[in-house]
């Protein structure tokens, strides 16, 4: 019976290192005083970028003659408008579906297709709308927007004004206490998005000679803003 309690106790010694690891230090708390700051910049420009959508429709008892008429009036639509300069041109929601009876036998076939354009030249994209819906297109869409480039300047700039706003306080606060900016320990910056603003039109009848005046549209103005928040590490004046 003593030697059973004295392996055991030896065994409980050998492995009570193991167990009674010493736990880290913890981290060290950063010295001074932890300021957090926020600035917003914000500036309002013309919109420069014109989107517009316009759609081929056809309808058929015969899905193939449906199809057909699609291509051959979207065709058209895209030979003219990459005639004309400045004018991005992309085609898009190609479809061919049946409308059924309550019984689901098909009646009639439909098919669309859409022609997207965009452009900074506000005439040429509305003088080109009109013509297309002369040619039976129908305009499902018209927006405004700032085009990437101009967004991307502005964004540029405002960033810039609030981390030069955010270190200008950053310092008069320093100051004030009698301290000095050790360091910037977290910052972030937000992105700007300005979202295209749809264009009111009216839709109109296409006369009989199958021309159509161009639509009218006014952009009007956005307003690009960025954020920016930052903590601050003030330390003593040594």
């Amino acid at each position: 019976m003593i030697r059973r309690v004295s392996t055991a106790a030896a065994f409980l010694i050998a492995a009570a290192p193991a167990w009674a690891q010493p736990a880290p230090p913890p981290a060290a708390a950063p010295a001074g005083t932890t300021l957090t700051l926020s600035a917003h910049a914000d500036k309002t420009l013309p919109r420069d970028r014109l989107q517009a959508e316009l759609r081929v429709e056809a309808v058929d008892a015969n899905a193939a003659r449906v199809q057909a008429d699609v291509n051959r009036r979207m065709a058209a639509a895209l030979a003219h408008a990459k005639t004309v300069t400045g004018v991005t041109v992309e085609t898009t929601g190609y479809s061919v579906y049946p409308e059924r009876d309550a019984k689901g036998n098909t009646i009639r076939w439909h098919g669309s297709q859409a022609l997207h354009l965009t452009s900074s030249d506000f005439p040429a994209l509305l003088n080109l709308v009109g013509v297309l819906q002369g040619q039976g297109l129908a305009m499902s869409n018209l927006a405004a927007e700032l085009s990437p480039a101009t967004a991307k300047a502005a964004q540029d700039e405002l960033t810039d004004t609030a981390l030069k706003d955010i270190r200008a306080r950053a310092d008069r606060i320093a100051a004030t206490l009698g301290t000095h900016v050790e360091r910037y320990s977290e910052l972030r910056v937000g992105n700007a998005s300005v979202p295209p603003v749809p264009v009111r039109f009216m839709a109109a009848n296409v006369a009989a000679s199958g021309s159509m005046p161009p639509p009218v549209a006014a952009a009007g103005d956005a307003t690009v803003s960025v954020s920016v928040d930052a903590t601050v590490l003030l330390a003593l004046v040594h």
